[in-house]
């Protein structure tokens, strides 16, 4: 389907539901990013172009009774200088959703965000969740369909049979505070075939088509949560992999109130590296590890809120030569956060290398909620592992304004500036304004 024809089909679709609803929540945004690059095919020596280049963002939720439209979309386009595909478009959801329908079921139709455990991605296709019980305690969904185009188009569809998406999930919210959940997702993704230029048994050059296939990614997952009083959170998942015969990850935390604002957590979590069938990331070799970390937060009368993490990784020790002999990398935070401000420092040592870390956070309303400032700085030193002799620096800013003249409408400003071992200088300026709609129709 060509991008115009699929705008208007959706523009007509959400005028005539639109007549009928009883809300319409509509947000616009528009940005221009302009930047500078060297031009590496110039004959002149630091000759430059300037690009410009202009996105839309797009979010529109139109209810009637139980029945919603629901799109978030994006287009971009080259203003000066083509950079890359000079004109695209983006759906990241674009469904009909029906809501305790019969005071049992819920139903998604089209682009949608799948999180089922397990199961997650942007899937075309259906989901649907059926509430059962007193107290509707026991929930099951179901989906399927196709996994969503990587550049979120819906232009060159593969072979279904090849590239499907389907899954489940059982939720159980029969004990106060509990959730426990059970989850099965089974996905195939397979790359596009191309034909290149091959060797025969004599040496001479054919043509061949290269095609990839494989086995469906089959998951199975188990999910707990429980909060005790409110004040305290207990959490654990355990994700397998079917086809691989291998434990995933495997994760369990902790957060308790010690005292009034006084907070501590504790968290373990098990990985290893989980790759699709077709992944060029599978011929590379690769090991497990754990991740144990705590710390504790405090949050001050003043709404400033401490803390404090230290957290360990542990690698597994096969086919590993490094001088660091414990196999581990160590990781330590502290900083305080506030809704107008903030400052944190991380450091990092051991196996995966060294970094030493430092950003703060701004901002302030000048002018009666109509103009408002921010700005933000990050500063690094690091070498990673063994394949750094010296530190290199990083660092970047960027500096805001904001202004609301009213309040559906508002104006942004940003400069952005980055220099670090690749650019020496990477200046970028980038302009635009919001709009919001919310209309309630009796």
């Amino acid at each position: 389907m060509k991008p115009k024809h699929l705008l208007l089909a959706v523009v007509l679709l959400v005028v005539s539901y639109s007549a009928l609803s009883q809300t319409v929540n509509f947000r616009f945004n528009n940005y221009f990013y302009g930047w500078q690059r060297i031009d590496s095919l110039s004959n002149t020596s630091g000759a430059k172009t300037t690009h410009l280049r202009g996105y839309q963002n797009y979010l529109l939720e139109v209810n009637k009774d139980k029945w919603s439209f629901n799109t978030l979309a994006q287009t971009e386009e080259d203003v000066i200088k083509k950079s890359g595909r000079g004109f695209a478009y983006r759906f990241y959801n674009l469904y009909l959703k029906g809501s305790n329908l019969f005071d049992v079921l819920d139903v998604k139709l089209g682009r949608q965000q799948i999180f089922a455990g397990t199961g997650k991605g942007t899937l075309d296709g259906l989901s649907l969740k059926v509430k059962a019980g007193k107290f509707k305690e026991y929930q099951f969904a179901v989906y399927g369909g196709l996994p969503a185009m990587q550049n979120y188009d819906f232009e060159k569809y593969p072979e279904p049979k090849k590239n499907y998406h389907f899954g489940a999930q059982f939720s159980y919210y029969g004990v106060k505070d509990l959730m426990a959940s059970l989850s099965y997702s089974n996905k195939k993704r397979t790359p596009e075939s191309y034909t290149t230029l091959r060797e025969d048994s004599a040496y001479n050059l054919v043509e061949r088509t290269i095609s990839f296939d494989g086995p469906a990614e089959q998951l199975i997952g188990l999910d707990v949560s429980y909060n005790y009083m409110i004040k305290h959170n207990f959490f654990a998942r355990v994700y397998y992999d079917i086809g691989q015969k291998k434990l995933y990850r495997a994760e369990a935390n902790a957060r308790v109130a010690v005292y009034k604002d006084l907070r501590a957590f504790i968290e373990y979590i098990y990985r290893e590296p989980h790759f699709t069938y077709n992944s060029i990331f599978m011929v590379f070799a690769y090991n497990k590890n754990q991740e144990i970390s705590g710390g504790v937060d405090y949050t001050l009368k003043n709404g400033i809120n401490v803390y404090g993490r230290v957290g360990v990784v542990l690698y597994d020790k096969k086919n590993q030569t490094t001088k660091y002999t414990k196999n581990n990398s160590l990781k330590i935070q502290a900083g305080f956060t506030h809704p107008n401000f903030g400052l944190s420092f991380t450091r990092y040592m051991g196996y995966a290398g060294e970094s030493d870390g430092v950003s703060a956070y701004g901002q302030k309303d000048v002018y009666k909620d109509k103009l408002s400032a921010s700005t933000s700085v990050s500063y690094s030193r690091y070498k990673l592992g063994d394949y750094d002799v010296d530190k290199v620096n990083a660092f970047s800013g960027q500096l805001g304004i904001t202004y609301r003249p009213l309040p559906y409408f508002s104006v942004d400003v940003q400069g952005q500036m980055l220099i670090n071992r690749i650019y020496k200088s990477d200046a970028r300026l980038l302009v635009g304004f919001s709009y919001w709609l919310f209309k309630k129709y009796k």
